[in-house]
């Protein structure tokens, strides 16, 4: 049995691995994530060959299967080769965040479709669902060089991203409501109400500028103005924290090399 534990634990988790790159067991794993996707396109085409419908969901099947065999190996066999004992430790050592992504692939679909197989719900109103497989792209992020890299320094800077979120949050409803008051008079149709006036605000603060709804009085081209000059600065300063953050990740790295 620790035979088998230690080549899951090389095969399975990316650290435990001796070689260069990826297991031959973790490839495997990647090659099905990304047909999953293919599998999720392709049953989206109402015109099939025959057949192919019930060829694809026995993939999908098969893909689930899968995933949920290598959920239970990696938290059974996690840390083997450094002598850890118990799923709270093997866990630690596999990744908690890992190993919930690793859930999520399989767990919410494997329900529904038990579901459905009861006879609970109907298939095509739990068709949409179906998106949540989608999740199962999230997996990517392990295997991908620099994966790591990127969930780290998004933990680091969370902080910093939530407040400049919130910041943003709270400039798109103070936007909304001065466009209310200035417009809505004017163009009840998009203007009368602040929750109409949201979608006018969200997509000046972004910069985007659809130009489907706009302001026609002095006093809210004005407000536009000063919005959309605000919306520059709002929308670069994620991107210079995350920014900021890499570089910082990046000179420890090389710092840690030269050592």
């Amino acid at each position: 049995m620790r035979q088998v534990k230690l080549w899951l634990d090389r095969q399975l988790v990316v650290q435990s691995w001796p070689g260069m790159g990826l297991s031959p067991m973790n490839w495997l794993i990647l090659f099905l994530i990304l047909l999953s996707a293919v599998t999720f396109t392709l049953e989206t085409e109402p015109i099939l060959p025959d057949g192919a419908d019930a060829a694809l969901k026995v993939i999908n099947i098969l893909i689930l299967s899968a995933f949920c065999a290598e959920f239970f190996a990696r938290a059974f066999s996690a840390g083997e080769m450094i002598g850890l004992r118990g799923f709270s430790e093997r866990s630690h050592y596999a990744g908690r965040g890992w190993l919930a992504i690793d859930f999520i692939a399989f767990a919410p679909e494997s329900v529904l479709l038990i579901i459905l197989a009861m006879g609970w719900a109907d298939p095509v109103s739990v068709s949409g669902l179906k998106a949540i497989r989608l999740l199962r792209l999230l997996k990517l992020v392990k295997f991908v060089p620099g994966g790591r890299l990127v969930t780290e320094v998004l933990s680091e800077v969370a902080p910093q991203l939530i407040v400049s979120l919130l910041a943003a949050l709270g400039l798109v409803y103070g936007a909304a409501v001065l466009i209310y008051y200035a417009e809505s008079a004017t163009d009840p149709d998009h203007f009368g109400s602040i929750i109409r006036s949201l979608w006018w605000s969200v997509m000046t603060l972004t910069t985007v500028g659809y130009g489907d709804v706009y302001p026609h009085t002095v006093i809210g081209k004005i407000i536009a103005g000063l919005i959309a000059l605000i919306g520059i600065g709002i929308i670069a300063l994620p991107s210079g924290i995350i920014a900021g953050a890499f570089m910082d990740k990046l000179q420890e790295e090389r710092e840690h090399k030269r050592k």
